[in-house]
């Protein structure tokens, strides 16, 4: 009887050891799986990356981009942390338009500010760009 009794044990203890085993296999497989997913993903975002190329502020582009916006071109000077754009007959519709324009290229937007002294939406625009 004693031999039966062993065999019953081995056999439970076989039992619980594979339990824990095959637990610790599905655990260490999804940790892989997951890392491996993590890596497929930083490799598609490194493929897909593109790099803008910053265009040289200057007057000109300053110039251009209001006047495909129509609005008239005042000043454009130096400033300590950039350079400081004012122009006057800016229309409210195109307010947005312009601001995407001059971030598509890459100009930074430091200071904004838009005055509607006629109270028919045209605007004069005073901004410092970097």
């Amino acid at each position: 009887m004693s031999l039966s009794r062993l065999n019953l044990v081995l056999f439970f203890l076989t039992l619980a050891l594979t339990a824990l085993l095959l637990d610790r296999y599905y655990r260490l497989r999804d940790r892989y799986y997951d890392e491996y997913l993590r890596y497929k993903e930083v490799m598609l975002l490194l493929k897909n990356y593109q790099t803008k190329q910053k265009v040289i502020l200057d007057e000109g582009l300053v110039r251009q981009r209001l006047s495909e916006v129509g609005a008239d071109f005042l000043s454009f000077k130096q400033v300590d942390v950039g350079y400081e754009v004012k122009a006057k007959n800016l229309k409210g519709e195109n307010i947005p338009k312009l601001l995407h324009s001059l971030e598509s290229v890459g100009v930074e937007i430091l200071k904004l500010k838009l005055v509607d002294n006629t109270g028919q939406g045209i605007y004069e625009l005073d901004a410092t760009l970097r």
